[in-house]
């Protein structure tokens, strides 16, 4: 079950600002989410537009709407009269809980205005600048989200998420003061033992949580055109777009997709394969037959068909779970060593699951192997900031801090890793390594020999599981014989 993003409005701007005109946007905003949420299970349903909860659902997404723009008139009524007569800092604030109003709405241009407005009335207020960040980079406009984020920092200098959207915005750039103290705020609050995930994001802008589901969510081919509209904060028209839908929809597309569910259930891969091509040549926005296809071409190792499928689903506005769709492109793209193209796709999928120590993990990785060891660096830490028990997070970021010749700073990285998994081989060999270098000779031994005990009791393991799958053989192979 996929679910609505949080509403982090407290995490931008001061509590006290959460006045009742704002608090019931939220809840206006909510409902509308879970009027969606509905609608995209009915229309995947097996009855398609027949089924009894479609149009109950679009209507109540359109009264969800309705009321989402009076919550927001009414906040806009709030303040209107106070801002004019408020002391600078004072309507700073407010203007910034418009910037948020406006923002949560998809109504960035407006939400910029007053967020502009409100760094230049109170230029110590350091969440104006983290949200203009956002705002900017919502809008593609990465080099004014960038310093936006930069000054985020400056104001804020221990706020791990400035420190993070910051050096996001600036991946690839040269090396640089700002990057350097930005890298510093992220090993500090690594380095400084376990905790509570720590939110990078600042307010996430999406309807949707695209984490929330294991598997990407599509919808029919004939509501695509209107999911994407969604996706632009284009809600009137996407309203009538799938209204449109609804009269033109028919049981075709999902009865081709659950036969072709019962051929590989069957074992009739082939047959699969043939009725999930001729659905993409009806549908060809059915990204439910792309994602399926493209699972049947990996596992039959077409890597460049399934890459195709693949990309085209990605194009087809999935409800939730497209950050799974760019996990495969980036993991195909990377064991083709197409490392810009992996790179690309891991970017997408971080931006869509920034609280997925994994995302930023694999991302790391590719960084790594382009010799981006700044940009690795960064990824791995975020990936233990989201995910403080993650011994791999702080193991990587260990090894790579010792590979920039930061013995120090390596070994409180590794220990780190060691107290959450004492049987890190890896860990504990970049720790001896490091300690080692460092002089401290009887530690390091300590973390060599703890390394070569795991090492020979993975082997060992490897050994038993050897020796059973050749017993299992032998067994079937002589069962076979008689």
């Amino acid at each position: 079950m996929f679910r609505p993003t949080a509403w982090r409005f407290a995490a931008a701007v001061s509590v006290w600002l959460l006045c009742l005109p704002a608090s019931s946007a939220a809840q206006a905003k909510d409902d509308f989410v879970r009027a969606l949420i509905d609608l995209s299970q009915a229309v995947g349903g097996a009855a398609g537009p027949d089924g009894p909860a479609v149009r109950p659902s679009l209507e109540a997404m359109a009264a969800g709407l309705a009321e989402w723009d009076a919550a927001v008139s009414r906040v806009e009524a709030g303040f209107k009269g106070a801002i004019a007569g408020a002391a600078p800092a004072v309507a700073a604030r407010m203007r910034a809980t418009l910037g948020v109003t406006y923002l949560e709405r998809g109504r960035l241009t407006e939400a910029l205005v007053h967020l502009d407005r409100a760094a230049s009335l109170d230029p110590s207020f350091a969440p104006a600048q983290l949200l203009r960040g956002l705002g900017r980079a919502k809008l593609r406009q990465n080099d004014a989200a960038a310093a936006a984020f930069a000054a985020a920092r400056r104001l804020d200098p221990g706020s791990a998420a400035a420190a993070y959207q910051y050096l996001r915005a600036t991946r690839g750039a040269a090396a640089a003061p700002d990057r350097a103290a930005s890298l510093d705020v992220l090993l500090k609050a690594a380095s400084s033992g376990p905790g509570t995930p720590v939110d990078l994001v600042g307010l996430p802008l999406d309807l949707l949580d695209d984490a929330s589901v294991d598997a990407p969510l599509f919808v029919p081919a004939a509501y695509v055109a209107g999911f994407r509209l969604l996706a632009e904060a284009r809600y009137p028209e996407a309203l009538a777009s799938l209204r449109a839908a609804v009269a033109v929809d028919s049981t075709d597309e999902r009865a081709r997709l659950a036969k072709a569910d019962a051929l590989v259930a069957s074992g009739q891969y082939e047959a699969a394969h043939a009725a999930l091509t001729d659905t993409v040549r009806r549908y060809p926005a059915s990204g439910q037959a792309l994602w399926r296809l493209g699972r049947l071409n990996e596992d039959g190792a077409d890597l460049p068909a399934a890459l195709k499928a693949y990309e085209a689903a990605a194009r087809l506005a999935p409800v939730a779970g497209a950050s799974v769709v760019y996990a495969a492109i980036g993991r195909l793209q990377h064991s083709a060593l197409h490392l810009d193209a992996a790179a690309t796709a891991y970017e997408r999928r971080v931006a869509l699951a920034p609280r997925s120590a994994q995302a930023h993990l694999d991302l790391a990785t590719v960084y790594q192997a382009q010799d981006r060891l700044g940009d690795a660096l960064v990824e791995d830490l975020a990936a233990a900031l989201v995910e403080p028990a993650n011994a791999n997070a702080f193991a990587a970021a260990g090894q790579l801090r010792a590979d920039q010749g930061d013995d120090a700073g390596a070994i409180t990285l590794l220990r780190s890793a060691v107290r959450r998994d004492a049987n890190h081989g890896a860990a504990r060999y970049a720790l001896g390594r490091a300690l080692l270098r460092s002089g401290r000779g009887d530690e390091a031994r300590e973390q060599l020999a703890a390394f070569e005990r795991i090492q020979k009791a993975e082997l060992e393991a490897q050994r038993r599981r050897f020796e059973e799958n050749a017993r299992a053989l032998e067994s079937a192979v002589s069962k076979d014989s008689k």
